[in-house]
């Protein structure tokens, strides 16, 4: 049986959007033309007409935090709570049952409540074990005092690195981690996501006993509770994993947060703070280590001046890499021209958050010009440098910070628009709609060696994300409007509105 798929707005991952069609047998893309001239319709040969939808290779969404997911999700839903006395209720008929396990809970919002949580209110539960939780705004801790000595744990440890003892516990739990899994790969595949590149803490224990999932994990391994260890990462070049796993290479953490002012920048923070003290001597020895064993490194910046040290660390040692292998500078948040340039001359990969604009409410509320002085205002989200020097461009959304959103990330990055107004943040840094396009598709899958997917040429994986809107249009609402309706795997669908 071969499916024939025929659309007016056609985007194979390579060429600007047209009227064509494919034709899938089986798992494969056995035919790709920009017409309608795909033949006869017949027993054998079924026709799918989605005309006025957009077409497009299944997305690839290159920085996700299953692990963070994991814990936004993980036991008590206390989403509906309206109170503090609503949620302690809930909390306190599961200690009944739990007989001293731990207990977590997630999706409350205590700046809706009149009082504040506190880690006395959960004590008065006289609960012998562990009781933790997330706010839904990951802003929030909520531990009684057996929580925070097992995790090491206070109130502001909203991070997942923070969270790390915690959610290595959420890793071990088998049902919970099937349960949250399960939802958590049915929210990608409706959003159009076939694959993704997932940063594991530490150790890739926890996928011998995940659930075999639909959607492709490649995965980098991020040292956080223990150094990086080079040796358990050859080993994983060699080891087999559980289908659609595969081992990708070794993530290290540069400086921190810009809007935090504790990323590494060129200019003086506004407020007087000091730049943060970063070990580039060993940064740069894991990434020769790394490198020099064919595993690639990547680096997350926030500010422009830790940018330009990963993109120098790097192209020293990206020559050691095997064709197809690229070391990957991520987040991103500013950039400059020779940043760019070396990234571009060392074939280093930029992996960017499309969406990260949607943090700052509207222009007004926006954090990039009140840190620092207006000057450097210019080199946030700077994504035209990147494409003006031809750098790789792949796209992520750090999940559970964004939910993978492919309209919301052109409507950030391409547009510049923020949530809420009118004014828009700095046009002349944006980036064409069809380089981001392809930094989920073709580039996405590329630098991550992944060659039989992210385009619909002939011979390619049938996987496919449908939209019911152009994403191509000029009408921010109708790209406000548009969502995914059908997404495929191997041709087959896996989802559908």
């Amino acid at each position: 049986m071969e499916t024939i798929i025929r659309t007016n707005y056609l985007f194979d991952g390579i060429h600007p959007v047209q009227k064509g069609h494919i034709v899938i047998k089986d798992d494969k893309i056995i035919a790709k033309e920009f017409n309608w001239e795909y033949g006869a319709v017949s027993d054998q040969r079924k026709l799918l007409c989605y005309d006025e939808d957009f077409v497009m290779p299944g997305l690839m969404d290159n920085h996700v935090f299953f692990s963070g997911y994991l814990r936004m999700q993980a036991g008590i839903d206390l989403s509906f709570c309206h109170t503090k006395a609503d949620a302690l209720t809930k909390i306190k008929a599961v200690a009944v049952k739990k007989h001293g396990g731990p207990i977590y809970f997630h999706g409350f919002d205590c700046e809706r409540w009149s009082e504040k949580p506190t880690s006395q209110d959960l004590d008065d539960l006289n609960y012998s074990g562990a009781i933790s939780g997330i706010d839904q705004n990951r802003s929030y801790c909520w531990l009684n005092s057996q929580a925070k000595l097992r995790y090491d744990l206070d109130e502001t440890g909203t991070s997942a690195e923070a969270a790390v003892k915690l959610i290595n516990e959420l890793l071990a739990d088998k049902e919970e981690l099937t349960t949250v899994y399960q939802e958590y790969e049915r929210k990608l595949i409706s959003c159009g996501v076939v694959a993704s590149k997932e940063i594991v803490f530490d150790n890739a224990d926890y996928f011998t006993w995940r659930p075999e999932g639909k959607i492709q994990t490649h995965f980098y391994i991020q040292a956080v509770a223990e150094p990086l260890d080079i040796p358990r990462l050859t080993n994983y070049q060699q080891a087999t994993f559980p289908k659609n796993v595969t081992f990708g290479g070794a993530k290290i953490m540069v400086d921190g947060v810009v809007a935090d002012e504790t990323g590494e920048t060129y200019g003086a923070y506004n407020s007087g703070s000091g730049q943060p003290q970063i070990d580039y001597d060993k940064i740069t020895h894991l990434v020769k280590a790394c490198n020099t064993q064919n595993i690639p490194c990547c680096l997350t910046t926030e500010g422009d001046k830790a940018a330009a040290k990963a993109a120098e660390i790097l192209a020293q040692n990206s020559k050691r890499l095997p064709s197809g292998v690229y070391n990957s500078i991520s987040d991103l948040e500013m950039i400059t021209k020779e940043t760019a340039q070396h990234m571009a001359k060392g074939k280093i990969v930029a992996e960017i958050y499309p969406q990260v604009l949607g943090l700052n409410e509207s222009y007004e509320k926006s954090y990039m010009e009140k840190v620092l002085p207006s000057k450097y205002a210019a080199r946030f989200f700077n994504y035209h440098a990147l494409e003006s020097a031809g750098v790789k461009i792949t796209s992520g959304t750090d999940l559970p910070l964004f939910m993978t959103n492919l309209p919301e990330a052109i409507i950030r990055s391409v547009w510049r628009k923020f949530p809420k107004g009118e004014k828009l943040w700095q046009t002349e840094g944006r980036c064409d709609c069809l380089t981001l396009l392809q930094s989920f598709t073709k580039n996405a899958f590329r630098a991550n060696g992944i060659n039989d997917c992210g385009t619909l040429m002939k011979g390619k994986k049938a996987h496919l994300a449908i939209f019911n809107e152009d994403l191509t249009t000029q009408d921010i609402t109708r790209l406000e409007q548009a969502k995914v309706i059908a997404t495929y795997i191997n041709g087959q669908l896996v989802y559908q509105v």
